[in-house]
C-alpha cells in the first residue's frame, strides 16, 4: 500500500512516531472505499439497464401504447420511491446503482414519449430534455463511475447540439460560434466541478480533470491552424468571446484553483493565446510555426502538471512532446526520408528523448515524492 510505504518513509526521517503512524492507518482505513466494489455495481446497474431496454425494444410491436405509458409511469414512480428510500449514507452501493438506472430510464422513457405520440423530435432536443431532467441527481452521485457516466452524457448531449447551432449557421459565422462553443465546454466543466464539490466530490474531480483534458488537447489542436491559410476577418466576435469566457474561472480563481490559483490561471492565459493568435491573426501556411507552438504548448502544460505534481499527467504530456518532436522533425525534414539518413537521424533522436527520459526519471520520481502526488 502506497500509504505504508509513505509512513515508513516519514518514520524513518523522523517526521512522525510509530503511535501518529498507527492513529493515520486507521485513519485512512476508514476513509478506503472499495472502488473496484463501485465499479462492479455500476457496470451491473448499466448491463441491467441496456438489457431492460434490450427486452423491451424486441417485443416493441406486440405492446400497446397504454400499456407502454403505464408500465413506463409504474417503474419510474418505484424508482423515484426507491431512491427516495435508499439515498442514504449507510446504503451507498445501493443508492448509485439506482440512480445511474434511473439515469437511463429517464433517456428511455423520452425515447417512449416521442414512439408513441410521434413527436418526431430531433436527437439533440431528447438529449438536452434528458440532461437537464436528470441534472439535479448528479449532486447526490458518490462514485467516479456515475460522475464519469454523466459526464459523459452531458457532454454528448453538449456536442450535438454544438454541431446542430454551428451547421444552421451562416456561413461567415460559422468559424466564431465554432470558436466560442469549443472553449466554452471546458469552461462550463470547470466551474460544474466547482459547484459538485460539497455533494459529490468524486464527481467534481471527474468534471475537473475532464475540463482539463480538454484545454490541453483544444490548445494544442488549434496549433495545427498554422497549417492553414487564414485570412483577416475570418474570425471576429468569436475572440471577444472566448476571451470573456476564459475571464469567467480567471475571476473564480481562488475558489476554483485554491493554492493552485496562480498555475492554473496562467495554464489558462496560454491555452487562451494558443488558440487566440493562429485564428485571429491573418498567415499562410506556416508549418513550422504551428509545429513549435505545438511543442511550446505541450512543454508548458509538462511543466504545470510538474508543478502542482500530478505525476500521471506528467508522464502522458512528456510522452506526447516526445513524439511530437520526432513528428515535426519528419514534417521539417521530410524530403530526407526519401534516403537512410532520415530514418537514421529521426531513429537517433527518438532513441536521445528516450536516454534523457529515462536519466531523469529517477530525480523526478523523488521531487513528486517530495512534494507529494496529486490524486
Amino acid at each position: 500500500m502506497k500509504i505504508d510505504r509513505r509512513l515508513d518513509a516519514w518514520m524513518r526521517d523522523g517526521i512522525i512516531d510509530a503511535d501518529a503512524a498507527a492513529r493515520i492507518r486507521v485513519y485512512e482505513e476508514k476513509q478506503r472505499r472499495p472502488m473496484a466494489l463501485y465499479a462492479l455495481v455500476g457496470l451491473g446497474a448499466l448491463a441491467v439497464g441496456v438489457g431492460l431496454i434490450a427486452i423491451v425494444a424486441a417485443n416493441w410491436e406486440l405492446i400497446p401504447p397504454w400499456l407502454k405509458l403505464g408500465a413506463d409511469l409504474a417503474l419510474g414512480l418505484g424508482f423515484v420511491a426507491a431512491i427516495h428510500r435508499y439515498l442514504r449514507p449507510d446504503s451507498p452501493l445501493i443508492s448509485e446503482a439506482l440512480l445511474i438506472l434511473y439515469y437511463l430510464f429517464v433517456l428511455a422513457s423520452i425515447g417512449l414519449l416521442g414512439q408513441v405520440y410521434q413527436t418526431g423530435s430531433p436527437l439533440r432536443l431528447a438529449l438536452a430534455v434528458w440532461s437537464l431532467a436528470t441534472l439535479p441527481l448528479l449532486f447526490f452521485t458518490r462514485s467516479t463511475f456515475a460522475g464519469t457516466l454523466w459526464a459523459a452524457g452531458l457532454v454528448t448531449t453538449y456536442t450535438v447540439n454544438a454541431v446542430e447551432w454551428i451547421d444552421r449557421a451562416p456561413d461567415d459565422r460559422q468559424p466564431d460560434l465554432a470558436l466560442t462553443v469549443s472553449v466554452a465546454l471546458p469552461m462550463l466543466l470547470l466551474l460544474s466541478g466547482w459547484l459538485l464539490r460539497r455533494t459529490s466530490v468524486k464527481a467534481a474531480l471527474v468534471f475537473e480533470e475532464l475540463a482539463w483534458l480538454g484545454i490541453v488537447l483544444g490548445s494544442f489542436s488549434a496549433c495545427f491552424v498554422w497549417y492553414v491559410q487564414v485570412d483577416a476577418g475570418d474570425v471576429t466576435w468569436g475572440g471577444v468571446a472566448a476571451l470573456a469566457l476564459c475571464m469567467v474561472p480567471v475571476a473564480l480563481a481562488k475558489p476554483l484553483f485554491g493554492d493552485k490559483a496562480r498555475m492554473a490561471i496562467g495554464s489558462i492565459g496560454v491555452a487562451l493565446a494558443a488558440t487566440l493568435f493562429p485564428i485571429l491573426l491573418p498567415h499562410e501556411e506556416w508549418r513550422l510555426v504551428g509545429g513549435l507552438a505545438g511543442l511550446l504548448v505541450l512543454g508548458y502544460f509538462a511543466f504545470a502538471a510538474w508543478s502542482i505534481g500530478h505525476r500521471g499527467a506528467f508522464s502522458t504530456l512528456t510522452a506526447a512532446l516526445g513524439v511530437r518532436i520526432v513528428v515535426v522533425y519528419f514534417e521539417v525534414f521530410g524530403s530526407l526520408m526519401s534516403t537512410g539518413l532520415g530514418l537514421i537521424t529521426g531513429g537517433v533522436l527518438s532513441l536521445l528523448l528516450a536516454w534523457l527520459w529515462a536519466r531523469s526519471s529517477a530525480r523526478l520520481k523523488n521531487s513528486f515524492d517530495a512534494e507529494g502526488e496529486h490524486v
